[in-house]
């Protein structure tokens, strides 16, 4: 019973600190004067959807893991990897929604359903960081990213 005391004590704290972190990050950029909801130049955003490329390949790797590995034993054990996983789908979501934002800057250069499957993959990540059954479906909703994320590295102006 106390590891279980303990591990529910970090995941508070790791939370508490990410949430500070997240909101001094925003608070930079605006202060920075960047906005999302601008137009952006081909070029940087050509680049930036390279980045997110890496960014939820990474995040891929780790919840298809997930899945694969299946619930761990203990109490504690199963606590911490919930918490992550919703971590990560957090994660995804907000990255499929810098890449939504990306691929509006170049369309009507991209097929509107890159940028449609973006915006409703960030949803649906978002949901299910915070669903009870977040992981019904989750093999095949990183399916579905991953396709995506396809589409990233193919260019955007061939994204589909």
């Amino acid at each position: 019973m106390p590891n279980d005391s303990a591990a529910f004590h970090a995941v508070a704290l790791v939370a508490a600190a990410r949430t500070a972190l997240q909101a001094a990050r925003r608070i930079g950029e605006r202060r920075a004067g960047r906005d999302a909801s601008e137009q952006e130049p081909e070029p940087t955003v050509r680049g930036d959807l390279g980045e997110l490329h890496a960014e939820v390949g990474a995040l891929l790797v780790r919840l298809r893991l997930r899945v694969v590995a299946g619930v761990p034993d203990g109490e504690a054990a199963a606590l911490a990897q919930a918490f992550e996983d919703r971590l990560l789908l957090d994660d995804l979501g907000a990255a499929l929604s810098v890449a939504h934002q990306k691929l509006l800057s170049l369309y009507p250069a991209v097929d509107e359903a890159a940028v449609e499957d973006a915006r409703v993959l960030a949803g649906e990540a978002r949901r299910r960081s915070v669903a009870d059954d977040y992981e019904r479906g989750l093999a095949a909703f990183t399916a579905r990213v991953g396709d995506l994320r396809d589409a990233f590295s193919e260019g955007p102006a061939r994204a589909s």
